[in-house]
């Protein structure tokens, strides 16, 4: 097993019980902002109150194009949201994150603490695996991987309301490479989809804090001969930094929920919260194959090819991979309000 170094973590220490409530629900902001997001949009704002953080979605960062209902949005936000619990987790209090508060028109949640816990071991390590969980596009083995480690992976989803189907029988990887393959061609031949990335790439040197550097990419030419299509995000000038040589093995799987509302993509979020820091505690990064749940003739097919018992949210590729950097983050002052 490839141990992902540890490193100072990104964000303020952890503030002491004297400091009080607002402190900590301002860290659990800075901590959550370190949540996944499709094309790293970080598509989020916080309102602290002096007993909680409240958690928006910023429709000024929909993708209109692949993502008309915010589908992606709200799982991204889920994904915050359950960060910020591993946050509170890891200073000593159980939250409450109650969906839509005060209706639809108020926050998408409201995180408070509801009590004190006692810290373990395992919340400082999920905790520390926010700082170093990767997504890699590279060469992944989940070979190198425990035997338990899938089905570790499924109890982290769906205790928090997802599913993880696991796919891993030869047809049924040949049924998904090749749905991923047609959604990929399909995608890139709408021209507003292009459109739509194009202003979300960062070449070396750009000031966003946001976005996806275009050297975080496997290549176009190494990309298309991946088991798995792979999306890519390389510019003219740009290096594929994550083309490498190495076995691609990855564990592939689709998380699903029981239906298809946006208490549904809420959770989805949160189950993929937890099995990314679940992944990243065991050794490993994880990349998307989201193409084919971006359509949706091709999402109805994906359900109804490998049989899932629910709605195909997003897809995932997870194994052992490279030392890669992480992608940049927004400054909390950008991100956090007070009421």
């Amino acid at each position: 097993m490839v141990k992902i170094l540890a490193s100072a973590p990104p964000w303020p220490p952890m503030p002491d019980a004297i400091r009080g409530r607002e402190a900590r629900m301002a860290w659990y902001a800075a901590v959550a902002r370190w949540a996944p997001s499709k094309h790293n949009t970080q598509p989020w704002q916080f309102v602290l109150r002096d007993e909680s953080l409240e958690l928006y979605a910023d429709p000024s960062r929909t993708l209109a194009a692949t993502d008309p209902h915010r589908r992606e949005m709200v799982i991204s936000c889920g994904a915050a949201a359950q960060h910020a619990a591993v946050a509170a987790r890891a200073a000593g209090f159980d939250v409450a994150m109650p969906l839509f508060p005060d209706g639809s028109d108020g926050p998408l949640t409201r995180i408070s603490e509801v009590g004190p816990r006692s810290t373990t071991a395992r919340d400082t390590d999920l905790l520390d695996a926010i700082a170093r969980r990767r997504t890699d596009r590279g060469p992944l083995d989940a070979h190198q991987l425990g035997q338990e480690l899938p089905f570790e992976l499924q109890s982290a989803a769906a205790a928090e309301g997802g599913a993880l189907r696991l796919v891993s029988r030869p047809g049924d990887r040949a049924t998904l490479a090749d749905l991923v393959q047609r959604a990929d061609r399909l995608l890139q031949r709408r021209g507003e989809v292009e459109r739509e990335l194009a202003p979300w790439l960062r070449v070396p040197g750009d000031a966003h804090r946001d976005g996806v550097p275009a050297n975080h990419t496997r290549g176009p030419a190494a990309s298309q001969r991946a088991e798995f299509v792979q999306r890519d995000f390389s510019t003219v000038s740009s290096r594929p930094e994550q083309d490498r040589p190495g076995e691609d093995r990855p564990l592939v799987a689709v998380l699903t929920t029981p239906n298809d509302r946006i208490a549904d993509w809420f959770a989805a979020g949160c189950a993929l919260g937890a099995v990314l820091l679940h992944a990243t505690t065991a050794g490993a990064n994880a990349s998307y194959l989201n193409q084919p749940v971006e359509d949706v003739a091709l999402r109805a097919e994906l359900r109804d090819q490998l049989q899932l018992t629910g709605f195909a949210q997003l897809v995932l590729r997870i194994g052992v991979g490279a030392q890669v950097p992480p992608t940049p983050r927004r400054y909390l002052r950008d991100l956090i309000h007070r009421a």
